[in-house]
């Protein structure tokens, strides 16, 4: 750097001297450009520093699989058919009265023992041969609802065994009871009474073999 130190100061010199030595000290940022700017502004306060990239977050968890289902059992879709209520000693259905008089003669007849035929598990016995073979056509029609168990019982949630002599046709449809008492209840409201034995009578008739 030129030694101006013999020469008289004046300000236009002094102005001169200060703009060579503002050169002088700006000289490397000139030189080096924004990059060098960067830099010493980065010295002085911090201001042009580069934060570090932020960590990607962790991929989520895989889900576990659904726990298997259930095994369902199978569903019986047939109805069970339980056998007709039979004396335990003869095997008689209607102790061996015939189930069409009731509905061709308004009363109770006993049947013949050489007119006999099975059906649901139960011997039955016919006056007469056309007797038979009605009922061989549509037992479903003349045998006794509920398989010749007491229809108010049934209403009730109970199992009874019914007296072939107590009976009454309602709705072209033969019920028996236990009692002349039972009969009497029933024909009270036999609508009513009907449809509880009705509602009941699946699940009661499981109980039979």
């Amino acid at each position: 750097m030129a030694d101006f130190s013999g020469i008289q100061a004046t300000p236009w010199l002094r102005g001169v001297v200060g703009c060579f030595r503002a050169l002088a000290l700006a000289g490397p940022l000139l030189v080096a450009g924004p990059a060098g700017w960067a830099a010493e502004s980065g010295h002085g306060g911090g201001h042009g520093e580069t934060k570090p990239a932020a960590p990607e977050p962790p991929p989520p968890p895989e889900k576990p699989p659904p726990p298997p289902l259930p095994k369902l059992e199978k569903v019986e879709t047939v109805p069970r058919i339980p056998k007709v209520f039979a004396d335990p000693l003869t095997g008689l259905a209607l102790g061996g009265l015939d189930p069409v008089a009731f509905f061709t003669d308004g009363r109770p007849i006993e049947g013949r023992q050489d007119l006999e035929l099975d059906w649901r598990g139960a011997a039955w016995r016919f006056a007469n041969e056309g007797n038979q073979a009605a009922f061989r056509d549509a037992p479903e029609i003349y045998a006794p609802r509920f398989s010749g168990y007491c229809a108010f019982q049934l209403g009730r949630g109970f199992l009874a065994e019914a007296a072939p002599n107590i009976w009454v046709i309602y709705r072209d449809r033969l019920y028996l009871f236990l009692s002349p008492a039972q009969r009497a209840a029933f024909m009270l409201d036999p609508d009513g009474a009907v449809a509880k034995a009705e509602a009941a009578w699946p699940a009661l008739s499981r109980q039979l073999p």
